[in-house]
């Protein structure tokens, strides 16, 4: 019998077939309570009313961002030419990485943290130097204790995923001085939610950039619009690092749209998932899982046997997210806080409903 030969066959790299394997059991009823991506409540938009009698010019056009980066220059207090409107949170993340990273350089991220930032290391050619942060302060020393002449960017994820933790602006301001050869990647997608806006100090930092998005509190997360500020410099790079047109005309519409006559629906919104993620992480415990102190729009708690509750609730039609390949997250499940009341009052149930003997921590 004569063997295939591996090297005609078509193989993706090691990297991407082990990611291409999640672990995690599928339940065969169907979903329709989505609460793992930690997208926010959908914005009540009428497209055909906002882009009205302009929507074929809008469409046929290339688009143009500059309306949109003035916008959120005012709202941030700075000039134009120190925004970038990216395609979602991730373009931003991307670009700096691929600005500041190359082979033989490194990018520090305490861990566990969003999963994309050692493959954009690994896409720049770059090493991805792990710290660990899986409660308390952040760990500025820690940090600091890995950087050296190789290091290109220093990832600062506030509020914190999967955890919800978050670092003090005292905290990222020390970072960056310590290291002002590198990049201070402030991913920040989660701060409308957390008790202390760090925006504004970021923006006091020359070797820092704030990154923040469209996708959680404004509950655009399928339109794709983020943004990156910083100094003229930086972001001067951050747009010769990517394409001309990252986000489409109906798409910069609607945020623009979004932006303007959020307000107090999104307060409301912010306030009601503060409420919700005290709430939730108060039964779970009740229940017998251990809970981190989330400051994002999710509660990340630790179960007994994680695998059950997730199929569990999955029977019930709500998913979560799981991590059964994510080395000391195995055993745990992140929850998005829906902000409605009736998706609020069922994921609770669910969860009463499984029990204390399948979601307690053992």
């Amino acid at each position: 019998m004569t063997l295939p030969d591996q090297s005609r066959q078509l193989r993706p790299a090691p990297a991407v077939r082990a990611r291409t394997a999640y672990g995690i059991p599928r339940a065969k009823v169907p979903i329709d309570l989505y609460l793992d991506g930690n997208e926010g409540l959908p914005a009540p938009i009428d497209v055909t009313d906002l882009l009205g009698t302009g929507c074929i010019e809008l469409v046929r056009r290339y688009p143009n961002a500059r309306s949109l980066e003035a916008l959120l220059s005012e709202r941030h207090g700075i000039s134009p030419e120190r925004v970038i409107v990216t395609a979602g949170g991730d373009d931003a993340l991307d670009r700096a990485c691929r600005t500041m990273l190359y082979p033989g350089r490194e990018m520090v991220v305490p861990q566990p943290t969003f999963e994309m930032f050692p493959r954009y290391a690994e896409l720049a050619g770059a090493t991805t130097v792990s710290v660990v942060w899986r409660e308390g302060p952040f760990p500025v020393d820690a940090v600091l204790s890995r950087v050296n002449e190789r290091t290109g960017v220093i990832v600062v994820v506030t509020p914190n995923n999967p955890t919800g933790l978050t670092a003090t602006a005292a905290e990222i301001q020390r970072v960056a001085e310590s290291a002002p050869h590198a990049l201070v990647l402030c991913d920040l997608a989660y701060i409308e939610f957390a008790d202390r806006d760090v925006t504004q100090a970021v923006l006091g930092i020359p070797n820092a950039v704030a990154v923040r998005t469209f996708s959680k509190a404004y509950g655009l997360a399928g339109l794709r619009v983020g943004y990156a500020m910083g100094s003229e410099e930086i972001i001067g790079w951050l747009r010769t690092a990517g394409g001309p047109y990252p986000v489409s005309s109906v798409s910069l519409a609607i945020a623009i749209d979004r932006l303007a006559s959020s307000g107090d629906a999104m307060t409301g919104y912010v306030s009601r998932v503060r409420d919700e993620r005290e709430e939730l992480s108060t039964l779970l415990e009740q229940l017998g899982a251990s809970t981190w102190s989330s400051q994002g729009n999710f509660v990340l708690a630790r179960f007994g046997d994680a695998t059950a509750v997730h199929l569990g609730l999955a029977t019930l039609g709500i998913a979560v997210r799981a991590y059964p390949l994510r080395p000391g997250l195995e055993d745990c499940l992140r929850v998005t806080c829906p902000g409605h009341a009736a998706q609020f009052a069922r994921v609770c149930s669910a969860f009463r409903s499984l029990g204390a003997t399948v979601v307690a921590n053992s």
